[in-house]
């Protein structure tokens, strides 16, 4: 039946969308993930220069404070992606949630219609069956008139 097709594409939609919904989620989880990294790398780059310092260690001072500056290049570069990713994953989201409202208003139509439609059966089928009746009784009374007369 179309009704039950057209509630098919919808639950389709809403399935697609919420998947581009969570490969978003994931995409910003990652580079969330790399951020927290490069945090961390950078906040051990800033306990070892420490250390370097007290240590008096000139080389790995200035090692370190590349890794630091590493670190640091590589958060800013991360930012716009992950700003950009976010943005994403909120657009993904409100096409999701915009399927998923017209899914559940289709079905609730379709659902509507699909009752309506068997009430209407049952209304026909009741409505034979009456006929049937009728016609029985007439043809009944037919012949009791014809066999009395």
């Amino acid at each position: 039946m179309i009704l039950k097709r057209l509630g098919a594409v919808y639950g389709l939609m809403e399935e697609m969308h919420s998947l581009e919904a969570r490969v978003a989620a994931n995409e910003v989880s990652e580079v969330e993930s790399v951020i927290r990294a490069e945090i961390g790398t950078l906040q051990s780059a800033r306990v070892r220069q420490r250390e370097a310092m007290y240590g008096e260690d000139l080389l790995g001072r200035s090692l370190i404070a590349v890794r630091e500056e590493m670190a640091i290049q590589r958060n800013r570069q991360l930012e716009p992606a992950l700003r950009q990713r976010r943005e994403t994953f909120e657009l993904a989201q409100l096409r999701y949630t915009d399927s998923r409202l017209w899914s559940e208003r289709m079905n609730t139509l379709i659902e509507a219609e699909l009752h309506r439609i068997a009430i209407e059966h049952e209304r026909r089928m009741q409505a034979a069956s009456d006929d049937r009746f009728l016609a029985q009784r007439r043809a009944k009374l037919g012949r009791v008139n014809s066999t009395a007369g």
